[in-house]
């Protein structure tokens, strides 16, 4: 009788605890899809995509300055990689092309349409964000210009900065995105 009444004033304590679900706050999610065999051994340089830079950014932006910041961006994690950007006459080893946007310039749903990556992280994830800003950095081989490798960044989009501003906290997170990239023999 005892065991009883100590399994029914257990189930009565359970019952009126909470529980908080703890607040997630992630500084960047990352999803990639592919390997790094495009790049062969030897291989030291690269070329941009001719569409690479694409924007989806709003009004107040500047897409020529935000296009500058990523290439210079992407250019040096690649130069501390060892690799060198030719141009695609110079018959380069790869290509690298990119794109970034804001989420309420293109949705979820769209960025998926367009590259086939998601990190499903709701933009309340990143440090109560507003929205969410999405890096998209590809690889592909030269000269079939085949799709190898990809990879999709999102954190909490800072539109109070300039794009200058946020220089360091790109290339953070370019760096974040082609750590596993092999370095150049």
């Amino acid at each position: 009788m005892k065991w009883l009444f100590a399994i029914a004033f257990a189930l009565v304590l359970s019952a009126c605890t909470t529980t908080t679900k703890p607040a997630n706050n992630f500084a960047i999610g990352i999803v990639s899809s592919g390997d790094f065999q495009l790049i062969q051994p030897g291989a030291k340089t690269y070329a941009w995509h001719p569409k690479s830079g694409v924007a989806y950014v709003e009004s107040g932006v500047s897409k020529k300055t935000l296009k500058h910041v990523f290439n210079e961006a992407i250019s040096k994690s690649l130069e501390e990689k060892g690799y060198q950007r030719v141009s695609l006459k110079q018959q380069p080893n790869f290509i690298v092309g990119y794109g970034v946007a804001v989420e309420s310039e293109l949705n979820d749903d769209d960025l998926f349409d367009k590259t086939q990556l998601a990190t499903g992280i709701p933009a309340s994830d990143f440090g109560n964000a507003e929205q969410k800003g999405t890096i998209f950095i590809a690889m592909y081989n030269y000269p079939l210009m085949e799709l190898k490798w990809r990879a999709l960044a999102q954190g909490a989009a800072a539109p109070e900065l300039e794009p200058e501003k946020s220089e360091e906290r790109i290339k953070s997170y370019v760096d974040t995105m082609l750590k596993e990239m092999p370095v150049a023999q």
